[in-house]
């Protein structure tokens, strides 16, 4: 659905998936043409997610390479390409990984940001 001023999408559903399943969160394509690498295209996310996963994945000694792109401003989703270095455990388990580090470090900001609150 787009806005009536612009070719723009609509804000909402720029964000938030549809109600009908009619679109995955994440879909994970496996590269033909390089070894041990997979494209993630995640929807509904931006710079901010892509950022934080590439440089993840770049602190995992296994990871040869991990980039990120928007396909196009006007469209809501992220292509998050990783390449490792074999396939055990694999780029899908590396970006598994990366996840869980970054929620990791997110929750002691969390936490940090509480304590701090608290002595306000």
């Amino acid at each position: 659905k787009l806005s009536s001023s612009m070719n723009k999408p609509d804000d909402f559903d720029v964000w938030r998936l549809p109600d009908d399943d009619s679109v995955q969160k994440v879909t994970v394509q496996k590269d033909t043409m390089v070894p041990n690498a997979v494209t993630l295209v995640i929807e509904r996310e931006d710079h901010t997610v892509g950022n934080l996963l590439r440089m993840e994945l770049l602190e995992d000694k296994e990871v040869l390479f991990s980039g990120y792109r928007v396909p196009h401003p006007l469209e809501p989703a992220i292509q998050l390409k990783v390449q490792t270095k074999s396939e055990d455990p694999g780029p899908v388990k590396a970006v598994d990984t990366a996840i869980e580090r970054s929620v990791a470090t997110l929750d002691k900001i969390g936490e940090a940001f509480a304590k701090a609150k608290a002595r306000h």
